[in-house]
């Protein structure tokens, strides 16, 4: 793991007594993007001289011991289908090369209210979905950082900056922040605000954090969360707004799912390393074998991907078929062709997947009296290599299929490269979820 930036969250103590500035706070992070962004290449632009300006301010604020915020000062890396009203939004498209939005997303607008610095913005994959940008893993060039929010993890596991935004419709979060080694939080579906974010699919696009410490990825969501609200009519995410207190669960669901047979050898055995650890503090896990209401939902999980698929490619709709209508020479070849795919889903077929969507929904559910939440894998394996394809999105399809909140924690390894652990809660349980995966991260680090 290449991560060696302090955790701004545990900066913020030197900040108030004089110890250290949000200035030179972010005078390390670019020193490391001058130094690591020629390889990694996580960031579309950057707007150094705005991000001191507002680092300064922000300096001046702790010194004045009037902070705006628990994330004043915090340099922040911005997902490119993310609308800036300072910087162009481009989405990897050639469709919208040179963009420049007239407003901030929510997001970004809540960000900016709480004092955060806003770094820049970092590489997608063509509207999130489609042709790969030129990212590479910090932890080895040669391999994909996953994706969609492929530069928004790099640039965290580079050290490039302590937290970034992402986004997530099938496992755009968790993938690429378990394949560079740091956390990632996809809180439950509407918690956080999405105005202003390019749309995929209504059911499953979900706003998240990508950040070098659980409390990083905890503070800066709920903060938003604070300012601007869920997606109405969601109330928004609800918590303390600092990461919750470690809380060692009593009863973990196991979800091997039917992509267990993917997983490569050193990964099972880091998994299974790691199950034995929870085991060893008191931790029982149940799993299909144990319990028939588990087994019931593997059932239902299988052929979850296929379900996933049909729901959001028909919701994509507008606006691509509108793209493929007036633009068709600046769509990718596979952004193009999922476009065609949308008009070829029925209704009853969409309906039909729904229906399924709501069952496995429904059965997570009942398991709420049962378990305190449920533990996979983040992903089969380590980052695959080459830069084409962003990797496979079996272990995180899932939970945002359910709408329900899960972390990803960078404590397994395999060939010595990172490997998620997926720790996964239930709809709007999202505090509760950040209280067993603190517990959790802890044992784990050891």
């Amino acid at each position: 793991m290449t991560h060696t930036l302090t955790s701004f969250f545990n900066s913020v103590p030197r900040f108030r007594d004089g110890g250290d500035t949000p200035r030179a706070y972010l005078e390390r992070c670019l020193e490391t993007i001058a130094a690591r962004e020629p390889d990694v290449r996580a960031f579309v632009c950057l707007d150094e001289a705005n991000a001191r300006a507002a680092a300064d301010e922000a300096t001046a604020r702790y010194r004045q011991g009037r902070p705006l915020s628990p994330i004043d000062g915090c340099p922040v890396a911005v997902k490119d289908i993310i609308e800036t009203a300072d910087l162009p939004t481009q989405m990897n498209s050639r469709i919208f090369e040179g963009w420049q939005p007239n407003r901030d997303a929510a997001c970004v607008y809540a960000l900016r209210q709480g004092g955060a610095v806003i770094l820049g913005k970092t590489v997608t994959t063509e509207f999130a979905t489609a042709a790969s940008g030129p990212t590479r893993n910090p932890n080895d060039l040669t391999r994909t950082p996953g994706g969609s929010s492929s530069g928004s993890a790099a640039a965290v596991a580079a050290g490039m900056a302590p937290v970034a935004l992402g986004t997530q419709t099938a496992g755009s979060i968790l993938r690429p922040a378990a394949y560079c080694g740091v956390h990632g939080f996809k809180p439950s579906h509407a918690a956080l605000n999405i105005g202003g974010i390019h749309p995929l699919s209504n059911s499953h696009d979900t706003l998240g954090t990508i950040a070098g410490s659980l409390a990083d990825a905890w503070v800066t969501a709920r903060y938003i969360a604070e300012l601007v609200g869920g997606t109405p009519p969601h109330p928004g995410l609800d918590g303390p707004t600092t990461l919750p207190a470690p809380e060692k669960p009593s009863t973990l669901a196991l979800l091997r799912t039917e992509a267990w047979p993917t997983v490569d050898p050193d990964t099972a055995e880091a998994f299974d390393r790691a199950l034995g650890q929870l085991r060893s503090a008191g931790v029982a896990i149940a799993d299909a074998e144990s319990d028939a209401a588990i087994a019931a939902l593997e059932t239902l999980l299988e052929g979850v991907d296929g379900v996933a698929r049909t729901i959001a490619i028909y919701e994509r709709r507008w606006p691509f078929l509108e793209y493929l209508h007036r633009y068709p020479d600046r769509l990718s070849p596979e952004a193009a062709d999922r476009s065609k795919k949308s008009a070829e889903i029925s209704r009853e077929e969409f309906l039909t997947a729904y229906r399924q969507q709501e069952a496995i929904r429904l059965q997570i559910d009942s398991l709420r009296d049962q378990v305190d939440g449920f533990v996979s894998l983040t992903a089969a394996g380590p980052a695959p290599v080459g830069l084409e394809h962003t990797g496979d999105r079996s272990f995180q399809i899932f939970w945002t299929l359910t709408g329900t909140p899960s972390f990803t924690l960078p404590r397994l390894t395999a060939g010595g490269l990172p490997v998620g652990l997926q720790v996964m809660g239930f709809r709007d349980a999202d505090a509760a979820l950040a209280g067993t995966a603190h517990w959790i991260d802890t044992l784990l680090a050891g």
